[in-house]
């Protein structure tokens, strides 16, 4: 009985010790999606931010990443940018091409790209009406 202890005890620290970062992990991506329900958006950013960095293999690596670029598009976000958020769509679609949330990722990257194209358009469009007077 002793030997079998002996032999089993190290594989189940690994074990509980792999579900512990997996439950930390999850934990703060359970507390990151609050603070972006109450609309503390710069805390949760900030958190999401943590999960990639200290977990960036883990299973909520790519859920962070995914609600990262969410967050940074929130209309009532005051620190929304654009820029940003599809800089991290795109590096979630590179990563995870075959996440559930893949096409969701798709259909947003196309929609900042149409919002800088548009943003561009506006810029040129105010330079050369300033250049008229």
């Amino acid at each position: 009985m002793k030997k079998i202890l002996m032999i089993a005890m190290p594989f189940a620290i690994t074990w509980l010790s792999a579900c512990a970062v997996l439950t930390s992990s999850g934990r703060d991506l359970i507390a990151a999606n609050s603070q972006a329900r109450q609309g503390n958006y710069t805390e949760a950013v900030a958190t999401y931010r943590e999960i990639i960095k200290q977990h960036p293999d883990s299973r909520w690596a790519a859920d962070a990443r995914f609600r990262l670029a969410s967050t940074l598009t929130y209309h009532d976000n005051r620190r929304r940018n654009y820029t940003q958020a599809l800089r991290q769509f795109e590096l979630f679609l590179k990563l995870y091409p075959d996440h559930s949330k893949a096409k969701e990722a798709r259909d947003w990257r196309q929609v900042l790209k149409t919002i800088e194209q548009l943003k561009r358009l506006d810029i040129r469009h105010e330079k050369r009406r300033r250049k008229r007077r």
